[in-house]
């Protein structure tokens, strides 16, 4: 354990950035939610919703 050191860090703020396909094609994006929502799962089911949702901001400006 020689050499070792911890080091404790507090995180003040986080931030993000949604991250759903927006910077593709109008075509790769409805693949992208086509494909999410034909799988059986709650949480893919909001993330293709978020695609299109996101796709439907980048289209209208």
């Amino acid at each position: 354990m020689k050499g070792i050191a911890g080091i404790e860090i507090d995180i003040e703020t986080i931030d993000g950035k949604w991250k759903v396909s927006q910077n593709r094609p109008l075509a790769d994006r409805q693949g992208v939610a086509e494909g999410l929502s034909a799988i059986d799962r709650t949480a893919l089911a909001e993330m293709a919703g978020l695609v299109r949702r996101y796709s439907k901001q980048r289209e209208t400006g």
